[in-house]
């Protein structure tokens, strides 16, 4: 992820990182999750870990792939939770109310402390609850703006978190903020199986 960032914070300077293979999707096969990056981002591949329900979205021109530069550049986390963890689904304003409480900002907080959390507004929507919040406590990725997006909602009975955050450089906006993150929502979702074709013998 390091390298992502570099690559990220210096594509306008970079003509292009040394190029490799990208992937837009990634498989979580225990919880039978997919999260289908929007077009223009990737997977991070080493600093994703499927094993753990957890997925690093940036650029695909951030991860050295050949594909242009979005016009709206974030970083987004994904998080799948243990079966049985859903939250979400019919208890959307419940969510949404705790979010905007104090132990609710100390779960928002980088660091958990509620006091760096402010200008939270949070919205309830069927099935989704959707949290823009700004974040004083220093982020475990360097580089990014304060103002994050955060999603939550059940996939498959897990609690699926989704953060996101520009670059400090070039922050995201409000709107484009929402865009995004829904954009990275919508994403994640169940892995169809087709059931294998089966032939008869003669």
């Amino acid at each position: 992820m390091i390298r992502a960032l570099a690559c990220f914070a210096g594509v306008l300077a970079i003509p292009a990182c040394t190029p490799v293979a990208t992937q837009n999707s990634v498989i979580f096969v225990e919880s039978s999750v997919i999260v289908q990056a929007p077009t223009g981002y990737c997977v991070d591949g080493p600093a994703s870990k499927p094993g753990a329900g957890f997925a690093v979205i940036a650029p695909c021109a951030s991860l050295g792939g050949t594909q242009a530069m979005p016009s709206a550049a974030a970083v987004a986390t994904i998080q799948i939770g243990a079966a049985n963890t859903g939250a979400v689904d019919g208890s959307e304003t419940a969510l949404r109310d705790f979010l905007k409480s104090n132990t609710g900002a100390a779960l928002l907080s980088s660091s958990g402390d509620s006091s760096t959390i402010s200008a939270v507004e949070a919205q309830a929507a069927d099935g989704r609850v959707i949290v823009h919040f700004n974040d004083s406590a220093p982020h475990s990725l360097p580089g990014l703006q304060t103002q994050e997006w955060r999603a939550f909602k059940d996939v498959n009975g897990r609690l699926v978190t989704v953060a996101l955050r520009g670059l400090a450089s070039v922050p995201l906006d409000d709107s484009t903020g929402i865009w995004l993150l829904n954009a990275m929502t919508t994403g994640v979702k169940p892995v169809v199986f087709e059931a294998a074709a089966q032939t008869s013998e003669p």
